[in-house]
Order: structure tokens, then C-alpha cells, then sequence
């Protein structure tokens, strides 16, 4: 099992993960990214999401079930 199948598997099940690990991860996946700030958007065709990156917390709910929503949408 490569570390990119590792980092689905445990994002795909997890509650709370920090950013490092989904930049990793969508980084792997080779989605390009920009950033205001805080504000991280990673895009490849026909994909875009957007996170948020709180310094010293997890990612919030909300960004790691559209990161979800991303996954089952590329069928991974």
C-alpha cells in the first residue's frame, strides 16, 4: 500500500486531521495550489476546493467532509 492510498484511507475515515496531511495528500494527487493567507485553493480539472489553515488546530469539520466529498467524487 503507497503512502497516497494510506493518507485516503486515513482521511477517509477520520474526525479531525491536521492541514499538513490533506495538502499531502491532494498534493499527491497533483492538484496546484494558491493561497491568500490562510486561505489554500487546490484545483485540477474539473476539481476545486478550497481549505482553511488554522495555525496550531485541526482542519474544521467542514473542510474535511467536502475533502471527503472530493475523494468519492474522483472514485477513490
Amino acid at each position: 500500500m503507497s503512502q497516497k492510498d494510506k493518507l485516503i484511507s486515513k482521511l477517509k475515515n477520520a474526525k479531525f486531521a491536521d492541514f499538513e496531511e490533506i495538502h499531502l495528500l491532494l498534493t499527491k494527487l497533483g492538484f496546484d495550489n494558491r493561497n491568500k493567507g490562510s486561505h489554500y485553493t487546490y484545483t485540477k480539472a474539473p476539481y476545486v476546493i478550497g481549505i482553511v489553515k488554522r495555525s496550531g488546530k485541526p482542519v474544521k469539520r467542514v473542510y474535511l467532509e467536502n475533502l471527503k466529498d472530493l475523494l468519492e467524487r474522483m472514485g477513490l
